[in-house]
């Protein structure tokens, strides 16, 4: 579903990856983790389409019978709110990726749902909690039944309910045969995410899932990733 072939990423005049290798396929979830300017949003970025590599390939492979990849991107958060209403973001999101009429409305309302803004649907989105429009951010990624999910830093800001809440998306959409891909940059590693990557000064060091272990049928991340990224920045 995904493929970087021998990518390099700058941004402006700074390299800020190099030839970087990877392979995404269907009911995956990767999680990125790294110290600051390690490359992540950047890598994010580069896959979701908003920022084309110096060189190399990209590819997003739809599945088989489908026209085109349905892909829900947010960033780790808005540099400007737009002045505007909690279900008319959600809907500028909607129609942005093509939805109208009825199924736009159902879209947004359940996007309000899982935001947790039912009854904040007319509040302007600067007058919301940071955990409330990263919320927000999320359902909008969620409206059009997307088959690749790409977040930076989608727990940034939430509580221990939204966390879980995000966590059951990915869950979901891996068991349906989607595939996300997100950096994460608190380093806490839920149990639905299949992999991990950990990035290092432009370079991947793929993890694998050669680190989880099973409880009760559930896969239960160790620490020897979290050892590994501590390992390089003290070596940095």
């Amino acid at each position: 579903m995904i493929l970087l072939d021998n990518v390099t990423i700058t941004r402006g005049h700074t390299r800020v990856a190099s030839q970087l290798r990877l392979e995404i396929g269907p009911g995956e979830a990767v999680a990125m983790i790294g110290r600051s300017a390690a490359g992540k949003t950047a890598l994010v970025e580069t896959i979701a389409g908003l920022l084309a590599p110096q060189s190399g390939r990209v590819e997003l492979a739809a599945a088989a019978g489908q026209e085109a990849l349905r892909v829900g991107y947010a960033p780790a958060d808005s540099a400007a709110w737009p002045v505007m209403r909690a279900d008319e973001f959600l809907e500028m999101a909607g129609l942005a990726a093509g939805l109208v009429g009825k199924s736009l409305r159902l879209a947004v309302a359940r996007g309000l749902g899982f935001a947790d803004c039912d009854l904040l649907r007319d509040r302007r989105l600067d007058s919301l909690s940071d955990g409330q429009r990263k919320r927000l951010l999320v359902a909008a990624t969620l409206l059009h039944d997307p088959d690749l999910l790409v977040w930076d830093d989608p727990m940034r800001g939430l509580d221990i309910a939204g966390r879980t809440d995000v966590e059951q998306v990915v869950a979901d959409l891996t068991l349906a045969g989607g595939s996300v891909v997100a950096a994460l940059n608190n380093a806490q590693i839920g149990p639905c995410w299949t992999r991990v990557l950990l990035l290092v000064d432009g370079s991947i060091l793929d993890t694998g899932n050669r680190h989880q272990q099973t409880t009760d049928g559930w896969p239960v991340w160790s620490l020897e990733p979290l050892a590994a990224w501590r390992r390089a920045i003290a070596q940095g």
